[in-house]
Order: C-alpha cells, then sequence, then structure tokens
C-alpha cells in the first residue's frame, strides 16, 4: 500500500490513517477493514515480539501468536470508535494481549483434539488397504500432518528476523500454490478443509453442520489432505491439472 504523501512532499501517515478510518465508517466493507488491519501490521509485529519472548509457551509458536493477535486486531478494529479522541493502538493491544493470552490458556487442550482427530484420520485411511511397507505408512501420515500444520498456517508468516524478500516470496508463492489445491477439492472436501484448518472447528461440529456422520468427515479429510498432496506435487512438478 502507497503512502500518503502531503502537498510539502512529506508522508502523511496520520491523515492516511483517517482516510482509512472513514472509508471504514462509511462503507463497513471487508476490503476497508483490510486495509486498516495491514495499515497497523508493522505495530501488531512489534506487540506479537513482546508477548513472544515474555510469556512463552512450550506448545505455541510464532505462528500461533500471531494469528490470535491477529483476531484481537480485527476485534478492536470492528468495536473501536474514532470519535471517542483515543489513540487506536492504546485502544486496540489490550484486544491483542488478551486474545493472545486466552488462546494460549487453552491450546493445550484444544491442539491435542485437534491433532489426535487428524493422527486417527489419516492412520485410519493408510490401514484401510495394508499394502505398502510399514516404513511408508508412517512417512505418509507425517506428510499428511505435515500439509494440514501449512494450510492452518498457510505457510506465509515466518520467524521474526527473516525479512529476506526472497524467502517472503517463496513463502506466498507456496501458500498460493496451496490454496489453489484446495480450490480443486470437491465441495465436500473443501469444506472439510476449510472448516477445521481456517475456522478451527472440530470433526463432530463440521459433523453437525453438514449433517453427516463424524466418521464419514473423518474420511473426506484424509481423502482431501492426500488430493491436496497430490495435486501440489503435480504443480510443483510443472504438470497439468
Amino acid at each position: 500500500m502507497e503512502p500518503v504523501v502531503a502537498r510539502d512532499g512529506i508522508n502523511s501517515d496520520g491523515d492516511h490513517e483517517q482516510v482509512l478510518w472513514r472509508d471504514w465508517l462509511d462503507s463497513k466493507a471487508e476490503v476497508a477493514r483490510s486495509r486498516l488491519f495491514f495499515f497497523y501490521g508493522q505495530w501488531l509485529r512489534m506487540v506479537v515480539g513482546l508477548l513472544y519472548s515474555r510469556y512463552p509457551h512450550p506448545l505455541a509458536e510464532w505462528g500461533d501468536y500471531v494469528n490470535l493477535a491477529s483476531i484481537g486486531l480485527l476485534q478492536a478494529i470492528d468495536r473501536f470508535n474514532p470519535e471517542l479522541g483515543t489513540r487506536f493502538q492504546s485502544y486496540a493491544e489490550p484486544y491483542v494481549k488478551g486474545n493472545v493470552l486466552k488462546g494460549l490458556s487453552c491450546y493445550v487442550s484444544d491442539q491435542r483434539r485437534y491433532y489426535r482427530e487428524r493422527l486417527e484420520s489419516i492412520s485410519g485411511a493408510q490401514e484401510e488397504g495394508r499394502i505398502e511397507p510399514d516404513l511408508e505408512q508412517v512417512a505418509n501420515v507425517a506428510i499428511g500432518l505435515a500439509f494440514g500444520l501449512f494450510l492452518e498456517s498457510g505457510i506465509v508468516d515466518q520467524e521474526p528476523g527473516n525479512n529476506n524478500p526472497l524467502s517472503l516470496y517463496e513463502a506466498e508463492r507456496e501458500s498460493d500454490a496451496l490454496n489453489e489445491c484446495v480450490k480443486l477439492l470437491s465441495a465436500n472436501e473443501r469444506q472439510v478443509i476449510q472448516g477445521h484448518y481456517h475456522q478451527h472447528l472440530s470433526f463432530t461440529q463440521i459433523s453437525e453442520l453438514m449433517g453427516i456422520s463424524k466418521s464419514r468427515i473423518s474420511q473426506l479429510h484424509a481423502q482431501a489432505l492426500r488430493n491436496i498432496r497430490l495435486n501440489h506435487e503435480r504443480l510443483m512438478a510443472g504438470g497439468n491439472w
């Protein structure tokens, strides 16, 4: 996003910020909120860096902190009233910090549940045929879990300090490739993947939403990951879709 330039040639971030808030309050459009979100992106990463170092969690990674903080920032944008005269960062910081700490407090139980569902889904799919060697079964389960983590994190955000433009470009390119792979899934497979990895719903919750059994959701999950992996391999090899 290009910075606003004042008439005297000096960048005017303050004016730019006011314009973004005016657009958001007038339209309440997703694109206007996204512009505000990215405007505060650098500030958000600074806050996340402080929280990451001050509140370390044995099972949470940098991307988890960023995701939780991003939700807090979006909540603050939705509820902030510029007419009160409060500086937005001062208003938003409790939302960001609160959402990170709340998320970390339930991280262990939630992540174990999600991880167990994924593991049972992928392992069950591998056991059906029983024609692969045991070592290959283990490798396929590990790869399936890895693709799940990629889908969840988007692979876009890296550890702080890695600001190499080429690295960021490659990460974004990889994320775009995965998104294309998801688009190629069947409607039911895509709904399971988006519900579980993007909306963080359990298999039981997705089952209730889609009106099919939890075991069928598990099958669709394993099937979708397998198709994503195959499509991703074709794309990386430069093959046809």
